[in-house]
């Protein structure tokens, strides 16, 4: 999250009109969704990734760092595609007996499983173009343009900044934690991870409670001046 947000803030396209790179993702998104080719979104991942890496400025590494996260639950979805049972072993391309069916892999979980990780690779591809191009003050006058309604914009600003809270705080107790040897054996992990949980929460609640006295004492009428 840290990173995706850094690079949004400081990539080459940050500057360029908002509008126009976020109906350019959400174009490309839908063309993803809606053919079927796989060579066409074999295409447009390529496309994407040219230009995220290569106009945008994302480090290579940095980008495949971030497309490692959706893989990882992208291959466990395509093994439950790939794997079928049936009672008939010619259906199958390779298969192991299982009491009187056949378990294993078909012609038609292949080109199923192709279709599927490359439709994914070009809406991850079309998602990533947009969180790492539009910084959150720019989607946000994005969403004012599309006169969405306040309630959820101050949901989004909320959530954004209690995100980073979260994140800092819990990067400085898990620091301390190691710094006195917390996580030195796998007991000491259990007990400290634990005292972690806890110790986020009540300081994410503190937080929370330090923002309501700030609202508080500028007279928050319960709507953001944005």
């Amino acid at each position: 999250m840290l990173l995706i947000d850094k690079y949004a803030y400081t990539n080459r396209l940050r500057d360029f009109n908002p509008m126009a790179k976020f109906f350019f993702a959400i174009g490309i998104l839908i063309l993803a969704l809606n053919i079927r080719d796989y060579r066409f979104n074999l295409g447009i991942f390529l496309f994407l990734l040219l230009l995220t890496v290569g106009v945008a400025g994302i480090p290579l590494k940095k980008y495949i760092k971030l497309l490692c996260i959706p893989i990882a639950f992208l291959i466990i979805s395509l093994i439950t595609i790939l794997i079928s049972c049936s009672p008939k072993r010619e259906l199958f391309l390779w298969a192991l007996p299982l009491s009187k069916n056949y378990i294993g892999i078909t012609r038609e979980g292949i080109i199923t499983c192709r279709h599927v990780f490359f439709r994914a690779m070009a809406c991850v591809a079309s998602t990533y173009f947009m969180a790492l191009t539009i910084p959150m003050n720019q989607l946000i006058v994005v969403f004012k343009r599309f006169r969405l309604p306040k309630v959820f914009i101050e949901l989004l600003i909320l959530i954004y900044r209690f995100i980073f809270i979260f994140l800092e705080e819990c990067k400085e107790i898990h620091t301390a934690q190691e710094m006195r040897f917390g996580y030195n054996n796998r007991k000491n992990s259990y007990k400290s991870l634990s005292l972690l949980i806890r110790s986020l929460f009540v300081r994410v609640m503190q937080k929370h409670e330090e923002l309501i006295i700030s609202l508080e004492s500028k007279l928050y009428d319960g709507e953001f001046k944005m």
